[in-house]
C-alpha cells in the first residue's frame, strides 16, 4: 500500500511527505469518517512530533488534490475520509454512526434538482440524513 499511496500522491501533483503519505493511507485502510483530531490521535504515535495544525495543513491538501473528501454533519466538526465522488450520508442520532447513502439516491437528487431548476448546473450536492441506523432502530422497538 505504501507505494500505492506515493504513487497517488505523485500523479495528482502532490508532494511527498511522511505526513501526508501516512494520513492518506490510514484514511483508506480506515474506510471511517475520521475528524481532523481523530486522525491526529491514530497518527501521532507513528509520527512523533506531529502537530494537530500539520495534519489541518495535510488534510487541505489532499482535499485539494482530491484524494479525500471533506464532510460536515448538522452541528458538528469537519469530517474526512478517502472516498471521492458526490455521495451523501446517513447519520445515527443514538449511536452516532455515519453510513452512506445509496449513489442512485445521489444520482436521482441532482437528476431533479437540474430538472427543476432552469439553467442551473448542479456541480455538488450534500446531503445528510438524520434518523435511526437499523441497529437503534431495533433496540428502541426491544425497549420502548
Amino acid at each position: 500500500m505504501g507505494e500505492d499511496v506515493t504513487s497517488a500522491l505523485q500523479e495528482r501533483g502532490v508532494r511527498v511527505t511522511p505526513q501526508r503519505a501516512h494520513v492518506l493511507r490510514m484514511l483508506l485502510e480506515s474506510g471511517d469518517h475520521l475528524t481532523a483530531d481523530e486522525i491526529w490521535e491514530r497518527t501521532k504515535g507513528a509520527l512523533p512530533g506531529l502537530e494537530l495544525s500539520t495534519v489541518y495543513r495535510t488534510l487541505d491538501a489532499l482535499r485539494e488534490a482530491g484524494l479525500v473528501v471533506e464532510s460536515r454533519l448538522p452541528e458538528g466538526p469537519r469530517i474526512f475520509e478517502a472516498r471521492v465522488g458526490q455521495h451523501s450520508h446517513f447519520l445515527c442520532d443514538v449511536c452516532g454512526r455515519i453510513f452512506h447513502l445509496p449513489s442512485r439516491v445521489d444520482a436521482s437528487l441532482v437528476e431533479t434538482l437540474e430538472e427543476s431548476a432552469e439553467e442551473f448546473e448542479v456541480r455538488e450536492v450534500r446531503v445528510v440524513a438524520v434518523g435511526l441506523c437499523g441497529s437503534c432502530a431495533r433496540s428502541t422497538r426491544a425497549n420502548p
